[in-house]
């Protein structure tokens, strides 16, 4: 694509992916403030090329939209896929913008939703938290509200009910709306395999669900990093490890895969290494339970404690659920109940995983744990 002034001019091409022969190609001239519509027409234009049809949940939607309102929406879904603490605060930025100049653009406010939870999750007080995530609700709810026919707004609104309110049912059928709006979207897939599949303890689903997401956008990051996580959950510690380590390669300044990689390395019994990941995630609560966890393993139990003691001052206030995974994993049980319980009294998105965490299975059989479930409406184990 090619910009100047106030026109754009796109260039489509169609390629065998096996032995790169050129298909079909288009050039579009178009004014930028007709930009959906010159997607519209692109699609369309493939869709004859390959001479099939779109099923009717598939058809691209208008949404008029000024185009410095949607260059800043763009702007903040590209520092949203950087995956760190920074980026997520300057995409929720970028996402106000765009909807201080056009309030009802619904996929900002979808976006907004997300972004919001995101710096929400570790925001420096309880308060804070709460605030985020009830305005990260609002956005969602404003998404659906401006654009029935939005699978983003109902994917936000699902993830946001399972990680904030643990709501599994509404999430699931938030999900099953957006999925039925738009079932080629890999963000859609990605977090459904984990807010819904991953938090009910369906961990073939989840896996399946993610390979999915990891197919149909094979340079994400987060979706990479989401199957590596899914597949440790269910056992599947060699395939997880590489799909992390792809994640990592796609997007080394990351928060996430280098913490899910560690913890892979520690069910592999593979300290050392699990020390070194750690250390790589971009958050700091990561990489200090991660090197907790490690060096615990690796027999420096007094290091290790020192880094838990620090990471309670720290984080006590919004990590009560990942302090609970180091004591359960340093086989600390009532330690690890006493933190689960502040995590359900301080409502910590956390645990959503519960039921599918690995880092916990040394505490499952506890009559404490079965209540946990039930008090959160889970499947028991």
């Amino acid at each position: 694509m090619r910009k100047e002034g106030n026109r754009v001019r796109i260039t489509a091409q169609l390629l065998n992916a096996i032995d790169g022969f050129h298909l079909w190609s288009q050039t579009f001239d178009r004014e930028l403030t007709g930009i959906f519509a010159a997607q519209d027409e692109i699609s369309k234009a493939v869709v004859a090329a390959l001479r099939v049809k779109l099923l009717p949940g598939q058809q691209p939607r208008r949404h008029p939209v000024n185009p410095e309102v949607y260059n800043e929406y763009l702007l903040g879904k590209q520092f949203f896929h950087q995956l760190t603490a920074e980026g997520n605060l300057r995409a929720v930025a970028a996402f106000d913008k765009a909807l201080a100049a056009d309030p009802k653009f619904a996929p900002a406010w979808a976006a907004l939703a997300i972004a919001t939870f995101w710096v929400a999750d570790v925001a420096e007080s309880a308060a804070a938290i709460r605030q985020g995530y009830e305005r990260a609700m609002q956005a969602a709810e404003k998404a659906v509200a401006l654009d029935p026919d939005l699978a983003e707004g109902y994917a936000a609104r699902g993830f946001l009910r399972s990680s904030i309110r643990w709501d599994w049912e509404g999430a699931r059928a938030d999900f099953e709306r957006a999925l039925a709006l738009n079932p080629g979207d890999s963000e859609i897939h990605r977090w459904y395999a984990g807010a819904v599949l991953e938090a009910l303890g369906q961990l073939a689903e989840a896996v399946a669900e993610a390979r999915k997401a990891a197919d149909l956008d094979p340079l994400s990051a987060a979706a990479w990093g989401r199957l590596g996580r899914v597949l440790w959950m269910s056992g599947e510690l060699e395939p997880a490890r590489a799909a992390l380590e792809r994640s990592l390669h796609i997007l080394p300044e990351q928060s996430y895969a280098a913490a899910n990689l560690a913890v892979t390395l520690l069910l592999q019994k593979r300290p050392a290494e699990a020390l070194t990941a750690a250390g790589r995630s971009t958050q700091e609560l990561f990489r200090m339970e991660g090197k907790a966890m490690a060096l615990h393993d690796l027999g420096r139990d007094e290091e290790g404690h020192q880094l838990l003691d620090q990471l309670i001052a720290r984080y006590s206030h919004g990590a009560a659920f990942q302090i609970a995974e180091v004591y359960a994993w340093f086989g600390e049980p009532d330690r690890a109940f006493e933190w689960l319980e502040r995590a359900y009294q301080q409502h910590d998105s956390g645990l959503s995983s519960l039921k599918g965490d690995a880092l916990l299975r040394g505490i499952r059989g506890d009559p404490r744990f079965k209540a946990l479930l039930r008090k959160m409406n889970l499947p028991p184990d």
